[in-house]
């Protein structure tokens, strides 16, 4: 894999961290999606426990693939950069073999991600001052699928934990 590409995972593991703190696993035995403790690329998003409120993170379908945009407030850029780095580092390390990778915990999401690698699908960043971008496409239809299902399982256990999050907060009074 090239740096960009490695960037662009962990920025994509990164946007991991933008749900709650609370992680939904919908088959026995199955990993959970998104998993801040336990993913070695996710829990370094916990680092800082402010960062994952001060940013968000969105899945838009494409023509072949999916857009991914992540927003970050300035003041937590320094966490969000800090943590991209970290996961990086899991990334060049499991690549090199100074980690292997039965040895590394992931995510469900982190799992289905690098198996959307290492099936073909490309990658494209852009890191802005304001946000980052970073485009999953493929010419092959039958991927192309895979990755907009890929987009809609993290669409839907992030719904599940916006919910979650709701339905613990205390009712408001009036």
């Amino acid at each position: 894999m090239t740096k960009n590409a490695f960037l662009a995972v962990g920025l994509l593991f990164l946007g991991a961290a933008l749900v709650a703190s609370a992680v939904h696993a919908t088959e026995p035995g199955e990993a959970l999606w998104f998993d801040m403790e336990n993913c070695a690329f996710c829990k370094n998003l916990s680092k800082d426990p402010q960062l994952m409120k001060n940013m968000s993170w969105e899945h838009h379908d494409i023509s072949n693939g999916v857009a991914t945009i992540t927003v970050v407030k300035p003041e937590f850029k320094k966490s969000y950069l800090e943590a991209q780095a970290a996961m990086m580092d899991v990334g060049k390390k499991m690549q090199s073999g100074e980690l292997k990778m039965a040895d590394v915990k992931m995510c469900g999401h982190c799992q289905n991600y690098g198996k959307l690698m290492m099936m073909g699908a490309k990658m494209e960043h852009v890191q802005g001052t304001f946000a980052d971008v970073t485009l999953m496409t493929s010419d092959n239809p039958e991927m192309v699928k895979e990755i907009k299902a890929f987009a809609q399982r993290n669409r839907d256990e992030m719904a599940k934990m916006e919910q979650a999050e709701k339905a613990e907060k205390p009712a408001k009074t009036k």
